[in-house]
């Protein structure tokens, strides 16, 4: 579905639209962009890409259009702009939602003849700019083999997960343990300083060690020079470990370990505002060890 003479359309333009448009825009592809918020169009005014004024445009122009935005609610306001045009687009979900709401969305997009696959992608910004992100990618055979090659540039590291409904499943799980090592990390960092151990000596024997997780890599370094420029914001991070547990507790199960770091993650929001890096969670163990010596920025500043 990639023609070169017809754009890609982009919709949501934060952190991971931005990092999927850069990707197609590099490899020769044009980009026709939307996001509510027109300030996000900035970072890709000089690459050469296009901006719409209305969803609606993007739905009309464009064969293949990538949704990147904040939430299922969001996704489903853009499906009638997506459905309402004479021939609709093949569309390439990213955004993590809860099963449920997929389910809601896949429906509609039967109903409306608009191609859907789902692609939550496991990995931040900084990555999928590498194309070291994995894309979970559900639906049809022959509408994902239509996508083939978009996916290929948004994503060349893809696994097949089946029927839509079991990215969403399969990413919430793997977020599971994602947040939970994240947060491991930054206890045994705070820890490992608390015992007198020089925090990068600590973290390079730690990457050689049975307790290695790829975190170590992404967020060790991060958390060490509280470096908290987001390649994955922390709200974001929030809200998909509220989802988790929303599901988790809808099937009587508890999770004790992702409800505590569910309020750590609360916790560094209070302290660094909601569009930090989520290596900031470090700094809600540091506070705990000392109130008076948690990270100096004002809160109300984000």
């Amino acid at each position: 579905m990639t023609d070169p003479g017809t754009p890609v359309g982009v919709i949501g333009l934060g952190l991971m639209g931005s990092a999927l448009a850069a990707r197609l825009i590099d490899a020769g592809v044009g980009v026709l962009g939307f996001d509510v918020d027109a300030a996000r169009t900035d970072g890709l005014k000089a690459s050469g890409a296009e901006f719409a004024a209305f969803a609606a445009d993007v739905a009309a122009r464009c064969r293949t259009v990538v949704i990147a935005v904040y939430d299922a609610a969001q996704l489903k306001g853009l499906l009638p702009d997506l459905a309402n045009v004479k021939v609709p687009p093949l569309v390439i979900c990213t955004t993590t939602c809860a099963p449920g709401d997929i389910a809601v969305i896949a429906e509609f997009a039967e109903r409306s003849h608009l191609p859907l696959i789902e692609a939550p992608i496991s990995g931040t910004s900084a990555d999928v700019r590498a194309g070291t992100a994995t894309a979970l990618v559900a639906g049809l055979t022959e509408t994902i083999e239509a996508a083939a090659a978009t996916l290929e540039i948004l994503c060349p590291r893809r696994i097949n997960v089946g029927a839509i409904g079991n990215a969403s499943r399969t990413k919430l799980a793997i977020n599971l343990i994602l947040q939970s090592n994240r947060a491991a990390l930054a206890e045994g960092i705070v820890f490992a300083e608390s015992l007198g151990l020089d925090g990068l000596t600590f973290l390079a024997s730690a990457r050689h060690s049975a307790a290695y997780s790829a975190v170590m890599d992404s967020k060790g370094p991060k958390m060490l020079a509280q470096d908290f420029s987001p390649q994955s914001r922390i709200a974001q991070t929030l809200k998909d470990a509220e989802l988790i547990l929303h599901e988790a507790s809808r099937r009587g199960l508890s999770l004790p370990v992702t409800s505590a770091q569910a309020e750590l993650l609360r916790a560094t929001i209070g302290l660094v505002g909601p569009d930090s890096d989520s290596a900031a969670v470090i700094e809600a163990i540091r506070a705990r060890r000392d109130p008076g010596k948690g990270f100096g920025e004002d809160p109300g500043e984000g």
